[in-house]
């Protein structure tokens, strides 16, 4: 069966905008229920002010059930990005989400935040699909954890999921490792934006049949696949551009090294000068013959005469 790649925008774009699919994707990850998510409204695509490439972004408003806590509403950001150090983007919109406010009877209410980051690169520190982040409570005087988080505390910290998709063990046992699988770039086929998953392998994901039909569909339909395409041009001219700007940067060390070599040679050249110059004036004081002191100090007659 082949379906569309999700580290692609459009393809990730497919997934996280069909409401069931990306509550249950979210569900997965965090371990919880998602009794409802409703995506805010946002700009979708980010750039990169330097090569105009984009990050994708979500924001949701979901309610999420938990057995300690009963229904909750939090705010959840969902980031996907394909290429390394995209953290102070990452930082600015999650600071933009700290901003936003929930309008109740009385004014303005803050709401908890949950960050989800799919990377389609490896953070070499963790060898391992995925990642929590979610900081606890310690008694600063005891050292001891201690298990309850008030509004305080919640709304000034917030827990994240960093999902590395190039990190698939070969057996995926768990639930989040079967949906990654979905994301398993070793599936790619000659159209890098085309995953290409045997019955085998669909039957042992039978948890996201739906997931993956709604993939397989969208590898069907002539305008994404030609949306795919063009993703894939501009991602190639990324590359090339990536390249070239590593040659240029390259040659540019070479240059400022070359530059600095002549710099310390011609300093070295002038303070020998000097010191010929300094030595020829002496010995012309001394009364020592021009012709002679041209041929000791290698100066020309004329330098020497002008002494």
């Amino acid at each position: 069966m082949r379906i569309v790649n999700p580290l692609y925008d459009r393809a990730f774009k497919i997934l996280m905008e069909n409401e069931k699919i990306a509550q249950k994707i979210i569900s997965v990850i965090i371990e919880k229920e998602v009794v409802s998510l409703e995506l805010r409204p946002q700009e979708v695509i980010i750039t990169d002010k330097k090569r105009n490439f984009p990050i994708l972004r979500y924001d949701f408003k979901a309610v999420i059930r938990t057995e300690e806590e009963g229904d909750q509403v939090v705010l959840i950001e969902v980031q996907k990005s394909k290429y390394p150090d995209p953290i102070i983007r990452f930082r600015k919109y999650l600071a933009s989400n700290y901003m936003k406010t929930e309008k109740v009877e009385d004014g303005a209410k803050a709401l908890p935040i949950i960050t989800i980051y799919f990377l389609g690169y490896n953070l070499p520190e963790y060898d391992t699909p995925a990642v929590i982040v979610n900081n606890c409570v310690i008694d600063a005087t005891t050292k001891e954890p201690i298990e309850y988080k008030n509004e305080f505390v919640k709304l000034l910290t917030h827990p994240s999921y960093i999902l590395q998709v190039e990190r698939l063990p070969k057996q995926r046992k768990t639930k989040l490792e079967k949906l990654l699988s979905l994301f398993d770039q070793a599936k790619k086929t000659s159209d890098d934006f085309i995953l290409d998953i045997d019955n085998d392998y669909s039957e042992n994901l039978s948890d996201f049949g739906f997931v993956i039909n709604h993939l397989n569909r969208a590898a069907q339909d002539e305008d994404i696949i030609l949306e795919l395409q063009l993703e894939e041009e501009v991602e190639k001219e990324f590359e090339r551009l990536e390249s070239l700007e590593k040659v240029v940067e390259k040659l540019d060390l070479e240059i400022q090294t070359k530059d600095q070599e002549l710099q310390t040679k011609d300093q070295e050249l002038q303070s020998k000068d000097k010191k010929l110059i300094e030595s020829a004036s002496e010995m012309k004081k001394l009364g020592i013959d021009i012709k002679k002191i041209a041929e000791i100090t290698g100066l020309s007659m004329n330098v020497v005469e002008k002494l």
